[in-house]
């Protein structure tokens, strides 16, 4: 198991060591963050060949017995297919960044965010346990948090980094529901144990709504119509981040955990049209903005919105057809996207601009890059000989084949030719609207090609686009398939390849390319290529009132429950204590209040009770604080009496301590304080008060009666009277627990005092201002 978590811890490692390495390494930190990724990737490279043949492990360490939680991790295709995935693209990111940040930005904090978040990644695609997966799921919204709004100076960069936090963390808060009544269901939140049990979770009644609150965390992780806003505003983040989350990585995340439960899940028609319902209406959403966008980031941004959506789009069928597409193209698409993502950094590192109505005609200046976005422009459109080709002929081999009902089966295909026609469109735009035509004059004077490291990643990424592209079956053999036959099981899958004859797959590809080629030519204009229009769907102006209410809300509850009046503030939070044990407790059957058994009390315990209540009564009528705070005293100097009668001498040592201790902090305070006045009441408000305190004070007598009356557990004080000399080597049973058997207890009781003396410290040190 530790070569297994080392995946995922590596990454963790090394942020908490860049701290210290960076006084060491200085320029050269980005080297050292080469090494986490590295390592993971070459540890998850020896476990291809086994899951390529078939084999799984699996990896158990108990984590929340009580609660059959488990910390597990699985071995299988696709935990390898996705950490691969995971790794590498970390690995040139990390590459790529070290020159696209600027020195005199915070490397190491960038660098250390980025390892956290690849190691949430890693973790999240190699749980076994769907609560353990649920702990990386979080970690992964917050480390991207930190990412987008890495720019802290930008507004656009932290309002983007707050909405996409918002919306993926209500959606895990969706999909911690789900999975909580999947327990309830079955028992166990082991992934193996819950595919066994899918016949069980599927005729449970409250299978709908076990389904609904898992596309919904799903979707709001991987940008799914109508929660797919966030993402174009995330892109305020640096382009290395938006290339690697945004791209590759954690939109995937939704994608990869509908993938893992679509063998627990799946296989219904409310799975089908859920799934597919979601995903279709992301495709056309997507590839519809993408088109109205002159923001090049934004134009990829909701591409991918588009592209999240077909993959999406394709697991409602559940065939090993469609999914094996759904895996291939995922593959694909972190490819080609990626390097488009690096590209567009690239282009905007040295024009600085991202418009492209201002970038055109790049080619002669761009040759290279020019020519590695062309590569993955024409990926993502579907041309031959590259990989984004398969892709879209595996799609419609699937949807042709797949077994859906009579009124579906021409639509399938049809929706799929539709929304590529889209993707077809934007695609040409980014190639021919950016890199041909006129030279602008603005920005092409001065542009050159940037340094050659710069541009290793995006052409090792467009070099797969053409290399899987032509030679498809080396790593469909080894990698994707036993990916897929991890969800749906072993298969009789025909091969990959590039050409395979004429066939309705085949025409259908030249439709959607002659089409998108048509549509980029002639409705340029219409389509807005031309002239940048602003998204016709108001999503975020609806978050934009949404949060405004919320502030308003806010604003309001503070307003009347936090007025700045102590005497209002304790009121209604003792009001409030009042009223939420009470009705509990009132309507809760089978809770009384028991007859006492208590020793006689004797007539000097009587007497300290009875001056301690004429102490309370003392305190309350005080007119002065001075003579308050001493009367306090007293009364905590009663209770050490009381102790002490009732044979507790350890425990009146403490109170007496304490008392003191307290009793000089009031003193200091009390020097501090403006001076006293003391207030005039009406005979309600008296009323009032007297009624409040009555029944807090009674509300505590019954739930001290309540609470005497219930024995939980036995008690253990036998224990410790039996084993206080043999174990703990002393007589006094109370000293022997409170150093031996509660020995932390007590570590943390003197580190609470300790703070409390260093406080007491700082007050006697502190100067009262001087106002002129």
């Amino acid at each position: 198991m530790a070569l297994v978590a080392l995946i995922f811890l590596l990454p963790w490692l090394g942020a908490a060591l860049l701290p210290s390495l960076r006084p060491l390494l200085g320029r050269h930190l980005g080297r050292w963050v080469l090494v986490p990724p590295a390592a993971s990737f070459l540890i998850t490279l020896t476990f291809v060949i086994p899951t390529s043949h078939g084999r799984e492990v699996r990896y158990t360490l108990p984590w929340f017995p009580a609660l059959g939680a488990n910390f597990s991790l699985w071995i299988d295709g696709l935990s390898v297919f996705f950490a691969l995935l995971i790794a590498g693209m970390g690995l040139l990111i990390a590459w790529y960044s070290r020159y696209y940040l600027d020195p005199s930005e915070r490397q190491c904090r960038f660098y250390a965010y980025l390892l956290c978040f690849m190691g949430a990644m890693l973790g999240l695609v190699l749980s076994a346990n769907l609560l353990t997966l649920f702990v990386f799921w979080e970690l992964t919204s917050i480390s991207s948090f930190l990412l987008i709004g890495f720019w802290q100076t930008r507004p656009e960069s932290l309002y983007g980094a707050r909405q996409a936090l918002l919306v993926t963390v209500l959606g895990g808060l969706a999909l911690l529901g789900g999975l909580i009544i999947l327990y309830q269901v079955t028992g166990t939140l082991e992934l193996p144990e819950l595919a066994t049990s899918s016949g069980v979770i599927r005729d449970s009644p409250l299978y709908p709504v076990i389904l609904g609150l898992v596309l919904a965390g799903a979707a709001a992780k991987s940008a799914q119509f109508p929660l797919h806003f966030w993402l174009p505003n995330a892109m305020a983040a640096p382009t290395p981040v938006s290339a690697y989350l945004h791209s590759a990585t954690m939109v995937k995340a939704g994608l990869f955990l509908v993938c893992r439960l679509l063998p627990v899940l799946g296989g219904t028609e409310a799975w089908m049209y859920a799934v597919m319902g979601i995903g279709v209406v992301t495709f056309f959403v997507g590839g519809a903005l993408a088109l109205q966008q002159h923001d090049l980031k934004a134009l990829l941004a909701y591409s991918t919105i588009s592209q999240l959506g077909a993959i999406m789009f394709l697991y409602g069928p559940g065939t090993a057809e469609s999914v094996r597409a759904a895996i291939f193209h995922l593959f694909n698409h972190a490819t080609f996207k990626g390097a488009l993502f690096l590209l567009v950094g690239v282009i905007e590192h040295q024009a600085g601009t991202r418009d492209r109505r201002e970038l055109t005609g790049l080619l002669p200046r761009l040759p290279m890059t020019g020519t590695l976005a062309a590569i993955a422009a024409l990926s993502m459109a579907g041309v031959p000989p590259f990989n984004g080709f398969l892709s879209k002929e595996l799609t419609y081999e699937a949807l042709l084949t797949s077994p859906a009902p009579v009124s579906l089966g021409w639509l399938l295909p049809s929706i799929a030719v539709a929304g590529s026609l889209l993707t077809v469109t934007y695609s040409l735009a980014i190639v021919h609207g950016i890199f041909f035509g006129k030279p602008s004059k603005t920005k092409s004077d001065h542009l050159h090609e940037p340094a050659m490291g710069m541009l290793l990643a995006p052409a090792l990424l467009a070099g797969m686009c053409v290399l899987h592209g032509a030679i498809p079956r080396w790593l469909d053999s080894v990698l994707l398939a036993p990916a897929v036959f991890s969800v749906i099981g072993p298969q009789n899958l025909p091969p990959v390849m590039l050409w395979h004859g004429l066939s309705l797959s085949a025409l259908m590809s030249l439709i959607t390319l002659l089409g998108g080629a048509a549509l980029y030519v002639v409705g340029g204009s219409a389509l807005g290529l031309r002239s940048a229009k602003p998204p016709t769907l108001g999503l975020n102006a609806v978050y934009d009132r949404g949060m405004e209410a919320i502030d308003r809300l806010g604003t309001l509850s503070t307003r009347v429950f936090q007025s700045g009046y102590l005497k209002f503030s304790v009121m209604m939070t003792l009001g409030f204590l009042v009223l939420s044990f009470t009705y509990p407790w009132l309507t809760k059957v089978g809770t009384e209040v028991k007859a006492l058994d208590l020793a006689p009390v004797e007539p000097y315990e009587a007497a300290l009770l009875a001056l301690l209540m004429i102490g309370a009564l003392a305190v309350a009528l005080s007119r002065q604080p001075l003579s308050a705070v001493l009367t306090l005293g007293l009364v905590g100097l009663l209770v050490s009496f009381l102790f002490v009668a009732l044979r507790a001498p350890d425990l009146a040592l403490t109170q007496l301590l304490i008392e003191t201790a307290t009793l000089i902090l009031f003193l200091l305070v009390l020097r501090f304080l403006p001076p006293f006045s003391r207030e005039t009441l009406s005979r309600w408000v008296r009323c009032r008060d007297v009624a409040l305190s009555v029944m807090v004070g009674g509300l505590v007598v019954v739930l001290l009666l309540i609470a005497n009356g219930e024995t939980l557990y036995p008690s253990i004080a036998g224990y410790f009277l039996e084993h206080s000399l043999t174990l703990g080597g002393g007589r006094n049973v109370v000293n022997v627990i409170v150093v031996d058997f509660r020995g932390y207890d007590t570590m943390g009781e003197i580190t609470v005092l300790a703070i409390a003396a260093i406080g007491v410290y700082s007050l006697v040190k502190l100067k009262r201002e001087r106002h002129q």
